[in-house]
């Protein structure tokens, strides 16, 4: 498994989450929350993969059309 240590969030990464948020959470459609979310988000995957590998498989399963859902 990658470890995703090496992962630097890039601004092409926080302008994709700034846009998500205007459009699904308008009132937080700003560069740190955007970046706050990011590296959340990027410290719930490396937990994850240390504490619940299945559910990465799940994910894997789910983005790769092989199943219709992830059910965490």
């Amino acid at each position: 498994m990658q470890d995703m240590s090496d992962y630097q969030i890039t601004e092409k990464d926080v302008e994709a989450t700034v846009n998500y948020l205007r459009i699904f959470h308008p009132e937080n459609a700003n560069r740190e929350f955007a970046v706050e979310m990011l590296e959340y988000l990027k410290a719930s995957y490396k937990r994850i993969a240390h504490t619940n590998p299945e559910i990465l498989d799940e994910l894997y399963m789910a983005i790769s059309g092989k199943r219709g859902g992830m059910e965490i």
